[in-house]
């Protein structure tokens, strides 16, 4: 998927923070399921308006996790500099959780109030098996994009080492060390051999 050119500051342009602040006010109010349906909603919305490539997607994902503190407000800051620089972060964030923190305050008073009546268990069961199958969509189409940039075996091998460091470090934080220390050990089994930045590399060496 071709993206357009990113400037000198990582903006794209064509692109408004008008247009982030309305994209995320869209996810902020309609993306139930948590995290996992959340990043869907922000995949489509940045491939629809070609502010990324699958690529450069795959990357906010990979940077949000790896920072402290909530992971989906860490990507929507590297969708929205992407996208207009600090005007698309102020937009994209306050897009976000303008909506979904006001959803959420009224749905938290409507769980209060129907949690206890005996009918409501098996709803509640319900929604929480729409996560989970917003969670496995999520790792569907997140390899597809890293088979979508020549990494055809790259991909399915870091899920099966991602499955197999998840039987051996139950601690999330351990797993991503051990994955932040074989990229930089190894990194060619991560980046595709046709990358621009690392033939930049063997060109200046």
């Amino acid at each position: 998927m071709a993206g357009a050119k990113p400037d000198k500051f990582g903006g794209r342009s064509g692109h408004s923070w008008l247009q982030v602040f309305l994209g995320f006010v869209r996810i902020g109010a309609t993306a139930f399921g948590g995290g996992s349906a959340t990043i869907v909603a922000m995949r489509q919305l940045a491939f629809r308006h070609g502010w990324l490539t699958e690529e450069e997607f795959l990357d906010t994902v990979v940077l949000s996790r790896v920072t402290p503190g909530i992971t989906i407000l860490a990507q929507v800051v590297l969708i929205g500099r992407k996208v207009d620089g600090i005007r698309g972060i102020v937009a994209g964030l306050v897009g976000m959780l303008l909506p979904s923190i006001t959803i959420t305050i009224l749905l938290a008073k409507l769980y209060v109030s129907l949690s206890e009546k005996p009918w409501s268990e098996r709803p509640l069961t319900m929604v929480a098996a729409v996560a989970a199958g917003f969670a496995v969509a999520l790792a569907l189409l997140l390899l597809k994009d890293t088979l979508a940039v020549d990494r055809h075996w790259r991909g399915p091998a870091a899920i099966a080492a991602f499955v197999a460091l998840g039987a051996v470090l139950p601690n999330p934080v351990l797993i991503l060390l051990a994955a932040v220390v074989l990229g930089l050990a190894a990194p060619k089994l991560f980046v595709s051999e046709e990358d621009p930045e690392l033939e930049g590399e063997r060109d200046a060496a």
